[in-house]
């Protein structure tokens, strides 16, 4: 997978390495135009609120009758009369307030790094830089590898070197911006390819130097990929369990570790009412086993 990744890369680089071909914002006057889609129009608008229904509504819907009830299930007249609050009175009396630092922390510091990282990696790839090259090929590598090995390795990692951060906030940290270095480095990459290089040269001719073209000129007109990026990450990050379940102490579990734990522990309607949608990095879905996999009928039925 890694040397098949490699090779991608590259094909990838060959293909963009005239980025002036692909820049869109240029020193030149640009309008953009857009497309009538006629009487197409209304059947796009009919296909995406299919969608939104069947993908968004219905499933958070049926998340939202089994947070209601003591045990799974099925939608009934009969069922109407087991629905109460008490899922949610159980999940707001637990001690949620540190779980929820911790996961707003982790997710805040891993898209912050990452999107600064990969801000000068995509400049110096883009702006074919002395290294830029490995630069970006290191900052993809990541991609290859499942959250659960790159878990094991970061473990042992920390485990052999002198450093007290193995089961702290500081481990999934540094786990966590390396998962996600590869969403950054696409992000920034697609923007800065947009970018061209005329507007950096116009500045360096008035005698800016390169941290003041990167900060007046290159940062501003970056910033919606940025942007972006920096959203998917934290949104990622919050939800990761492969990581976390590896990494985290007794002090330092996130909400999806926490939300893990309830469902072992079989309480699935709690799980609902806590929060339906963690999904680890290799695809393990909570709010999916509670639809799909969960037995409908009360316990011993």
């Amino acid at each position: 997978m890694l040397l098949l990744v490699l090779g991608l890369i590259y094909v990838y680089a060959r293909l963009s390495r005239d980025a002036e071909r692909f820049a869109t914002i240029t020193g030149k006057g640009f309008r953009p135009r857009p497309f009538d889609l006629g009487r197409l129009r209304y059947l796009a608008a009919a296909i995406l609120a299919v969608d939104f229904v069947l993908l968004l509504v219905v499933p958070m819907a049926m998340l939202g009758w089994i947070s209601l009830l003591p045990f799974f299930a099925p939608v009934s007249a009969a069922s109407l009369k087991l629905i109460s609050l008490n899922n949610y009175r159980t999940v707001l009396a637990s001690d949620q307030i540190e779980l929820m630092t911790n996961t707003m922390l982790v997710a805040i510091a891993t898209a912050t790094i990452a999107v600064t990282l990969t801000f000068f990696a995509a400049w110096l790839a883009v702006r074919r830089a002395p290294g830029g090259w490995l630069v970006e090929r290191l900052a993809t590598i990541p991609l290859v590898f499942p959250g659960l090995v790159l878990g094991v390795a970061v473990m042992q990692v920390f485990l052999r070197l002198p450093i007290p951060l193995y089961g702290t906030i500081g481990i999934l940290i540094w786990a966590f911006v390396i998962n996600y270095l590869p969403y950054g480095m696409r992000y920034s990459s697609s923007g800065m390819l947009q970018i061209h290089r005329e507007l950096e040269e116009a500045a360096a001719v008035c005698g800016a130097s390169a941290l003041t073209r990167l900060r007046r000129i290159v940062a501003p007109l970056l910033a919606p990929a940025l942007v972006a990026g920096w959203l998917f990450i934290f949104l990622m990050a919050t939800r990761v369990l492969s990581l976390a379940i590896l990494l985290a102490g007794p002090r330092s579990q996130t909400m999806a570790v926490a939300m893990f734990d309830l469902w072992g522990n079989g309480q699935g309607t709690e799980l609902a009412g806590a929060r339906p949608d963690v999904v680890d990095a290799d695809g393990v879905d909570l709010g999916c086993l509670l639809l799909h996999g969960a037995p409908l009928g009360p316990p011993g039925a």
